[in-house]
């Protein structure tokens, strides 16, 4: 973990774990949330135009209904298994902490959501906002947990057993960890491009992970495969 993704864990913790008290959104799910939907193309925390030009955390689409700030971005859905580019307005803010504080409202004011207020165990809150409707991405869920597990963000739910919030889990030293993880071709939607846009935040970063598998050929992957994915 770098000092960068320590400070940005240790903003948007103590607003996620306050928040959690109103809203029931567990702590661990929405610092996950945010680590991953505020991510600049080259994986930076908190740096996307969303995070950084219309101080939202969590690319929640601005419907008719929403009276508040906006902000027309590029983003990428999964429709029919199929990864497509679009354009669409998101809610902005003046703040993180407002983006923090609009997003458990968000969830506790939709009845499709009721699953994951009050919900204590991370995996099964990950996996209800997924089936919710919350993203169409299909390893939503997975995601999250991963990133939830891999930076100990269940201390800010107030898990006994973990690390404290102020000191937050610590890995390997950087030279050992691996650079990358694994995933496992699950449709023929998983293309190099789309897995690009969903783990590295930009489509023109799949050379990376070609790079880093021996340089296949894109066509080449198959179901079942099991390929390296650079971590950000």
């Amino acid at each position: 973990m770098t000092a960068a993704q320590k400070n940005f864990i240790n903003t948007v913790g103590p607003m996620a774990r306050a928040d959690m008290a109103k809203s029931g959104v567990l702590a661990s799910l929405t610092i996950a949330q945010a680590i991953l939907e505020s991510r600049s193309k080259d994986g930076v925390w908190g740096a996307s135009r969303l995070a950084t030009e219309g101080k939202a955390l969590f690319g929640i689409k601005a419907e008719t209904s929403w009276k508040g700030k906006r902000i027309n971005l590029k983003t990428f859905e999964v429709i029919n298994g199929k990864t497509v580019e679009i354009y669409a307005d998101f809610r902005a803010y003046d703040s993180w902490e407002e983006s923090v504080v609009d997003h458990g409202a968000f969830l506790r004011g939709l009845a499709r959501y009721k699953a994951v207020i009050g919900e204590t165990d991370y995996k099964k809150a990950c996996r209800a906002i997924k089936a919710a409707g919350y993203a169409t991405g299909p390893d939503y869920a997975e995601v999250l947990i991963g990133l939830i597990e891999r930076y100990g963000l269940t201390a800010w739910d107030g898990v006994q057993n973990t690390p404290t919030p102020e000191k937050p889990v610590q890995g390997p030293a950087e030279p050992q960890e691996r650079a990358y993880f694994t995933y496992t071709i699950k449709s023929g939607a998983d293309t190099m491009w789309a897995l690009a846009c969903r783990y590295l935040g930009s489509g023109a970063r799949w050379t990376e992970i070609q790079a880093l598998n021996g340089g296949i050929k894109p066509e080449s992957l198959r179901l079942g495969q099991v390929i390296k994915i650079p971590k950000t």
